[in-house]
């Protein structure tokens, strides 16, 4: 028995890498398509691909596991009609379709997502969850070269912070993209650009993982200091759409151009993207496998991270406020974030990190303060939602607990692996 499953371990890794071999060549596959409809009911319309030179992702890692993201895209080799690739994210539509506003008329915003190129022909599949959190097929288009848009590759400088020595399928490749800055501010950028580096590692898990986390930042100006979204400043050439106030929300930077935006940051393999702000407005936000935005004023190290592990490893918030009426779940389902819970199925969560003494809901008293648990208040809820610690980066700024810790080392195994 030992030499058998000797043998499958050696035969399972040349397997993954004749998958990859099979189905990819080393580049990858912009899609820009419209994402449009209203509560409960999605559209997926193409516009155009590109071909970009390199793909950052994992050569092994092909079918996502992970269940995260409230939308999932395919690809389906036309031939032998089996998936060989799919991702999980979430976007901007998503938290507007679960406004007031969504229940009342439609909504239409510009999203991208990033593929391995296909060798063959291939069909693209996109699934969206319904009202229980399900996957259901949304839209099926086979992939089309004639649609296919010349890359013009933009000519910024490339800014090396946190170089590591690994092949670019086995580490994760975060960039940074500095906002607001003026020619003039430059030293203030790079100083900006070399502290947030910094402030990525100096939290578990990322401080034990920094030998995988590649980061670059693309030297970026613009004509005026800061961004919009405060007092009267409007949208303005060269922001890239990115503003304060998205949604009503003061605090919330985030930005409906997501073309012009890869325009830039299709420079250079991604996998990760994190807007850094000029400005010392508290603000930010992240959405998974999308991007996160963070300011540069007091706090900026913690909201970095909490805003990075959004967008980065499908984190849910953890507090029972907000400012704004999206984003809210249904309390019949079961969250795909893998902090959050309703109960609806919490043997799907960490209910193998509790001790059996610990009740479930858990107290919020100094008996389990240091201990996983089921606490409720969560997900913008006071009621209804549960969270696994008492306090933790996804709650209140403190360092991670240990349900969100093993999330993040889970996904960055699926980019190093």
């Amino acid at each position: 028995m030992k030499r058998i499953i000797y043998i499958c371990i050696m035969i399972l890794p040349n397997l993954v890498f004749a998958q990859w071999e099979e189905n990819f060549e080393n580049a990858s596959l912009r899609i820009d398509y419209y994402h449009s409809g209203r509560y409960q009911i999605d559209y997926f319309t193409i516009q155009s691909y590109q071909r970009l030179d390199f793909y950052s992702g994992s050569h092994t890692y092909l079918i996502d596991e992970t269940n995260n993201g409230a939308y999932k895209v395919a690809l389906f080799d036309k031939r032998t009609k089996r998936m060989i690739f799919s991702k999980g994210f979430s976007s901007l539509f998503n938290e507007w379709q679960s406004s007031e506003e969504a229940k009342r008329m439609c909504g239409n915003y510009e999203e991208t997502v990033i593929v391995p190129y296909p060798k063959n022909e291939v069909e693209i599949v996109f699934y969206s969850r319904d009202s229980i959190n399900n996957w259901q097929e949304v839209a099926r288009e086979d992939f089309n070269e004639d649609l296919l848009v010349e890359n013009e590759v933009p000519l910024y400088n490339i800014i090396p912070l946190h170089p590591v020595n690994r092949k670019l399928e086995e580490r994760m490749d975060l960039v940074f993209l500095p906002l607001g800055y003026t020619k003039q501010e430059k030293d203030k950028m790079m100083k900006d650009l070399k502290d947030f580096s910094e402030y990525m590692f100096i939290e578990e898990p990322y401080k034990s993982r920094e030998n995988i986390i590649n980061i670059e930042a693309i030297e970026y100006y613009t004509e005026k200091s800061g961004i919009p979204g405060l007092g009267e400043r409007k949208d303005e050439e060269g922001t890239l759409g990115v503003t304060y106030n998205m949604f009503s929300s003061p605090r919330y930077i985030m930005t409906t151009k997501l073309w012009e935006l890869n325009d830039v940051t299709n420079l250079l393999p991604c996998d990760a993207l994190i807007i850094i702000v000029n400005s010392d407005v508290y603000g930010g936000g992240g959405i998974y496998n999308y991007y996160a935005t963070c300011y540069t004023g007091d706090k900026a190290k913690e909201v970095l991270i909490h805003e990075f592990s959004h967008s980065f490893a499908g984190l849910g918030d953890e507090y029972s406020e907000n400012d704004s009426d999206t984003g809210l779940q249904p309390i019949y389902a079961e969250p795909y974030e893998k902090n959050i819970t309703t109960l609806v199925d919490f043997s799907a969560k960490w209910s193998d990190m509790i001790k059996k003494t610990t009740p479930i809901p858990t107290p919020t008293t100094k008996e389990y303060e240091n201990e996983v648990g089921v606490f409720e208040g969560a997900s913008y809820m006071p009621k209804g939602f549960y969270r696994p610690y008492q306090h933790c980066m996804m709650r209140d700024l403190y360092p991670f607990c240990p349900v969100c810790a093993k999330a993040i080392n889970d996904m960055l195994d699926t980019y190093s692996k």
